[in-house]
């Protein structure tokens, strides 16, 4: 049976420190610093998408005869906090790296080449972002210059241990959606069919906090954060990893 499910389609692309979705050419994490743009709070908010169900047509090893990994399942049904409550990843902490497009090759390139090394603080910088972000509209009023250099120290830093346990694809047929627009009123052009390719990446999750802390106290906002800025910041640090 052919299984459906949702999928968000996003339409501006996070830059440097995308969570989700990597830009289908980006096949190396080793551009020089003068090809890096810092973040800007903007781009942080511009994100727009467009929820589409699809069917899944053809996955990895389908045609040998092979199903769809416990991990594909699980993410499917219920993203990262459903693959972490799987005792195969006890004491773990997961990460799906995504990249999604019409062009088979590029895809398989992409996730042949994805290195844990040096790919990693991408997803590691995403996720802690989305943490700080849980709740907060305006990042930059709530926690001040740490916001920025927080995101900027999570992407530069030498994140030790992660792994790059597997990686999966998946043909999908998406369900047309009605009022396909942008928040801006633009028409959007969207692909009937395409291949999503999932990169699934560990670490424990205790080399995780002791890296994170290290990050943490590696950053030196300018200007100083305000007495309540300070507190947003700490309330968000005590208790990291509650729904992180």
């Amino acid at each position: 049976m052919n299984k459906i499910v949702p999928s968000a389609i996003p339409l501006l692309l996070r830059l440097l420190i995308s969570l989700l979705i990597v830009p289908l050419l980006s096949f190396s994490s080793c551009a020089s610093d003068a090809d890096r743009r810092d973040p800007t709070l903007d781009e942080f908010h511009e994100i727009t998408q467009i929820f589409r169900p699809f069917m899944i047509l053809d996955f990895k090893n389908k045609a040998e005869g092979q199903g769809m990994p416990e991990w594909v399942d699980h993410w499917l049904e219920g993203g990262i906090s459903a693959l972490e409550a799987l005792g195969a990843y006890e004491g773990r902490l997961v990460f799906i790296s995504r990249n999604e497009g019409t062009n088979f090759n590029a895809l398989t390139q992409w996730a042949e080449w994805f290195s844990s090394e040096l790919d990693f603080p991408r997803l590691a910088a995403a996720r802690i972002e989305s943490r700080f972000l849980s709740g907060v509209s305006r990042p930059d009023n709530v926690y001040g210059a740490f916001f920025v250099n927080l995101i900027r120290a999570a992407s530069d830093a030498r994140w030790a241990g992660a792994v790059k346990e597997d990686y999966f694809w998946i043909r999908r047929k998406f369900y047309p959606v009605e009022d396909d627009i942008t928040e801006t009123g633009g028409a959007v052009t969207l692909v009937d069919e395409d291949w999503e390719f999932l990169i699934l990446v560990t670490i424990e999750k205790t080399s995780f906090a002791y890296q994170l802390d290290a990050v943490f106290r590696s950053i030196r906002p300018n200007p100083q954060p305000t007495r309540d800025q300070i507190a947003a910041v700490n309330r968000v640090k005590d208790n990291f990893f509650y729904g992180f």
